[in-house]
């Protein structure tokens, strides 16, 4: 191994001398002798950069098409190719590239957030730091923030810039809920046991499902005490074994009595859509407001959170270690990440995403018209929600949460 890695340091020093002496190439000068963004800009001019990313998002895709790409071409002469790929598919053509030793691959800016990132950034996927040449970041978001600074838990450490924000929110039809909606656990169960089979929740490893037990067991012990837990599954089950239990005793009201549960997302809207059941949920803040403007959920569907706090997060844009127009990657995360273009991604056409801005930097009409794209929804304002919002637990706690929930409540 050791003589391994010392032909390869060799190697790579032999290189570096003859690009010296030769003049560096393309990728060398778009990587480390990028200073600042205003130097990406000039170094990209005809470059063609590729976006890999979830590509189920119809009204997400139609954004990078209608808005991005043809304002990449108009202002930097850089052509954009989108490249819908699941982020496991992601991961594996990074590693592979690396495995091969290759030194410049198809990814340039990848869509990744939560355990990927920690994966990513563990194997050495990524490039950077990067924060310091994409100018928004600095400009419009909270740089000392929680979210800027940690991803799932992870240090970000520069490697990822926010591209959206994400939050727990619940659902219900207003007519149903006659006396209010259960703003925590304690009601929710009271409701699942006047109203059987009207409950339900996504089953693990669908990430909602996922993060809906974790709001459960956060609401029960306390999120500050399943974050400091140590991550090992044992020491974690005893902190976690109340919201677990909780989790068992509402089991039996649940739809179906809680022996099988909905599997996708899809489902689960589809149920509360038809009827079937009480109570929906999404990591999308905007989720009741885009299906009531789809016609797919009554007008009467309201959203709410916990009195404690729901779970939140944000998800990120980086750079493949291996991209060969790194210049044109921090271009393309730029101008995805700008003003002009995250309010138009906020607009009802393109999905009602919530940008992840401070919006203490933000003018009083741009946060005026991010307030108007939001009233009369059936969503809650900005101000309510980022005041109960509870940070995501550490990456690798996660899997170990879902398995201990696998063991002890659905096999139960």
């Amino acid at each position: 191994m050791k003589k391994w890695l010392i032909g390869i340091l060799a190697a790579g020093v032999l290189f570096s001398l003859t690009a010296c002496k030769t003049g560096e190439t393309k990728a060398t000068k778009t990587t480390e002798s990028i200073s600042s963004f205003s130097e990406a800009v000039k170094k990209s001019k005809g470059d063609t950069v590729t976006f890999y990313g979830y590509g189920g998002d119809e009204k997400a895709n139609a954004w990078v098409d209608e808005v991005i790409t043809p304002a990449m071409k108009e202002k930097y002469d850089i052509t954009v190719k989108r490249v819908p790929m699941d982020i496991d598919q992601i991961l594996n053509k990074l590693t592979t590239e690396k495995e091969a030793n290759a030194k410049t691959g198809d990814i340039d800016v990848v869509w990744i957030n939560g355990e990927n990132f920690f994966t990513a950034k563990q194997a050495k996927l990524l490039y950077g730091p990067i924060t310091n040449k994409i100018e928004s970041f600095d400009q419009l978001m909270d740089v000392d923030g929680h979210d800027a600074n940690y991803d799932f838990g992870v240090k970000i450490d520069g490697y990822e810039v926010p591209y959206g924000s994400a939050q727990l929110v619940f659902a219900g039809n207003k007519e149903k809920f006659t006396s209010g909606f259960p703003t925590d656990t304690q009601a929710l169960l009271g409701y699942a046991k006047a109203n059987p089979g009207k409950i339900t929740y996504t089953a693990p490893p669908e990430f909602t499902g996922s993060a809906f037990i974790r709001n459960v067991i956060c609401d029960i012990v306390g999120y500050d005490k399943v974050e400091k837990a140590a991550s090992d599954k044992e020491e974690l089950y005893k902190v976690i074994k109340p919201g677990l239990d909780y989790l068992n005793e509402i089991k039996p009201y649940l739809w179906q009595k809680g022996e099988t549960y909905p599997t996708t997302t899809a489902e689960f809207d589809q149920m509360f859509a038809a009827g079937q059941i009480d109570l929906n949920y999404s990591y999308s803040q905007m989720h009741v407001a885009e299906k009531r403007s789809d016609k797919e959920f009554p007008a009467t569907t309201e959203s709410f959170l916990f009195d404690k706090g729901t779970i939140a997060n944000q998800n990120y844009l980086a750079v493949a270690n291996t991209s060969k127009v790194k210049a044109a990657s921090f271009v393309l995360i730029n101008e995805m990440t700008s003003e002009s273009a995250q309010l138009k991604k906020a607009e009802a056409k393109y999905g009602y995403s919530i940008p992840p801005f401070d919006s203490k930097k933000l003018s009083k009409e741009t946060n005026q018209k991010l307030t108007d794209l939001y009233k009369n929804q059936g969503v809650l304002s900005l101000e309510e929600m980022q005041e109960k919002q509870i940070p995501e637990l550490q990456a690798e706690k996660i899997p170990m949460i879902e398995a201990l929930w696998k063991e002890h409540v659905l096999h139960e």
